[in-house]
């Protein structure tokens, strides 16, 4: 039995039933993968970060992701200072610009005709956002989405020699802004990595550049499947759309439930460091553990009609930003960002549908989303 199937991109949900229900624990016979669903499962495993290493998050021994692939020590201090980028402070004082940006961009589409809500909104909003607090030009939006695409591809197991073009084209760009940054900090992210200090001194270049990808890539890309996939859910779903009309408290349940039924990020993968027994199945130190969290936001376990998107769910304990010390440093910022598009589009349009064009989902089963989506704004 095999997990990467074209199948599953484009729905895994009957599939995770499947596996709920009759397979808490399977192996992957293609790349010898354990495949873990169940969301008790999930939580511990993401939770016991020393018998559950993230060496298995690598694409290889000179991964250009730290902190991702990292495990503590080294994890807690690389942490500290990346998770000063996504501050409370630092998102209240960034959000009045967010406002404008996502206001421009709603302002844009034309009521009554289709539009590609991915490229009007979905992209140019988090890129911009992310562009301004690395301040690094929001003109190469299209080279950021490319370089996205291509390292997100190769994370999920795709042929790394077919992305290494675009992977060594994005660190070439933050290996050059890193002279000046050092030369001339200014108050950016960029800046805040090149002349970070930590117990063993400061980060090497390859290390920054590493960085930079990272926020790069947590700037924007689970905001842009964040969007897409909830905007999906709101064209089968107008009464949900009407709903969040009440404000920003209900946008903020409809978002959290949203992460719950459709996650951006769909797995994660750990290394086991024990020999261990889950389930009757013996993993051995060394074994690659696979957890699905789409799956886990679905078990029936844990949520009451799980395929069902209900907007007044209460307790939600989802693992759409993972969990643990590797929870996704850019989840403050893509809820802001979320919320704050949601309200532009609720306050100037009163219905979505879906709209003559060809909708494309993301190509990996890594992060789900979309490349395109059509819908109607009236």
């Amino acid at each position: 039995m095999r997990f990467h199937l074209p199948e599953l991109v484009q729905d895994p949900y009957p599939y995770y039933k499947q596996w709920l229900e009759e397979l808490p624990i399977w192996r992957d016979e293609e790349t010898n993968h354990w495949i873990l669903t169940r969301n008790e499962d999930i939580r511990a495993i993401l939770k016991n970060s020393a018998e559950y290493s993230s060496k298995a998050m690598a694409m290889s021994d000179n991964s250009p992701l730290p902190l991702i692939a990292d495990d503590a020590p080294r994890h807690t201090q690389l942490r500290s200072l990346v998770d000063k980028a996504f501050t409370v402070r630092r998102l209240r004082a960034i959000e009045d610009m967010v406002v404008t940006i996502a206001h421009q961009q709603v302002e844009k589409i034309i009521p009554g005709e289709p539009v590609d809500i991915v490229s009007a909104l979905n992209i140019p909003l988090p890129v911009a956002v992310i562009a301004m607090l690395m301040d690094i030009p929001r003109e190469r939006t299209e080279d950021f989405k490319r370089w996205s695409n291509a390292l997100t591809g190769a994370l999920a197991g795709a042929d790394m020699s077919k992305q290494m073009a675009e992977v060594m084209e994005m660190g070439a760009f933050f290996s050059g802004l890193i002279p000046e940054r050092r030369k001339n900090p200014g108050d950016d992210l960029i800046s805040a990595v090149v002349n970070a200090e930590l117990d063993d001194g400061k980060l090497n270049d390859r290390e920054i550049v590493g960085f930079c990808i990272l926020l790069l890539i947590a700037g924007n890309e689970t905001t842009t499947n964040l969007l897409g996939n909830f905007l999906n859910l709101l064209a089968e779903r107008p009464d949900v759309y009407s709903a969040l009309s009440d404000g920003p408290k209900m946008i903020d349940k409809g978002i959290d439930e949203a992460l719950r039924f459709d996650s951006p990020v769909q797995y994660l993968m750990r290394t086991a460091t024990i020999d261990t027994e889950l389930h009757g199945q013996k993993i051995v130190a060394g074994d690659v553990v696979q957890v699905v969290m789409g799956a886990a936001n679905h078990d029936p376990r844990s949520y009451e009609d799980p395929d069902t998107y209900k907007l007044d769910r209460h307790k939600l304990s989802h693992h759409s930003f993972g969990f643990g010390i590797h929870f996704c440093i850019g989840a403050p910022l893509a809820r802001l960002e979320a919320r704050v598009a949601m309200q532009a589009l609720v306050a100037r349009f009163k219905t979505v549908k879906r709209a003559s064009g060809e909708d494309q989902r993301t190509q990996t089963q890594l992060l789900r989303g979309f490349n395109h989506l059509w819908l109607e704004f009236n």
